[in-house]
């Protein structure tokens, strides 16, 4: 048996796994992947795609070379500054581990897609539009965590945008370089 890490606390395992995976080839990834769930990946990769946002399954249906059959809807523009239609930076869609602070209160959670302005977090919580937080995360393209403050700029059905404030250049670098893989 593998002894566990007590700086890790009762997550010890789960981090060791996380770490054990990231560090892993892709094609590692995708055997441990098949050995994990085995005849179901069918099952899982729906689960995957009823998660997305549409946005979300039109990008997956181009990246698979498949034109969307659906419309998307007209987009208007609005002049509220916290408008996604404004929106200045590309947005990568992603699931990444996530732990926020908010107040006192630690959280867990996913962010489902990133640029180099904020993040999308999956969320059932609704929190008020500009209360800050602290996020914390580690890339698949960076080893070391990083560590963002922002403000919630919008809540949504699946969760709520964050919004960076002084994002170094490093932090930047760091966004850019993991926005422009597998473009």
């Amino acid at each position: 048996m593998i002894a566990s890490d007590p700086t890790l606390g009762q997550f010890g395992p789960t981090a060791r796994l996380f770490n054990l995976v990231n560090d892993m080839p892709k094609d590692q990834q995708l055997i441990l992947l098949k050995q994990l769930v085995g005849a179901r990946v069918a099952p899982h990769l729906y689960k995957l795609i009823a998660d997305m946002t549409e946005e979300q399954q039109i990008l997956l249906l181009e990246q698979m070379g498949e034109s969307p059959q659906v419309e998307l809807p007209v987009q208007t523009l609005n002049i509220e500054e916290s408008d996604a239609s404004m929106r200045e930076n590309v947005r990568k869609p992603c699931l990444v581990n996530a732990n926020y602070s908010v107040q006192d209160r630690k959280i867990k959670s996913y962010i489902l897609d990133i640029s180099i302005g904020g993040v999308f977090i999956e969320s059932d919580a609704k929190f008020t539009i500009g209360k800050e937080l602290l996020l914390k995360f580690t890339l698949p393209n960076h080893p070391q965590p990083l560590a963002f403050r922002g403000k919630i700029a919008w809540n949504g059905a699946k969760g709520f945008g964050l919004k960076f404030e002084n994002v170094s250049v490093l932090q930047g670098d760091i966004l850019k370089s993991f926005i422009a893989q597998n473009e």
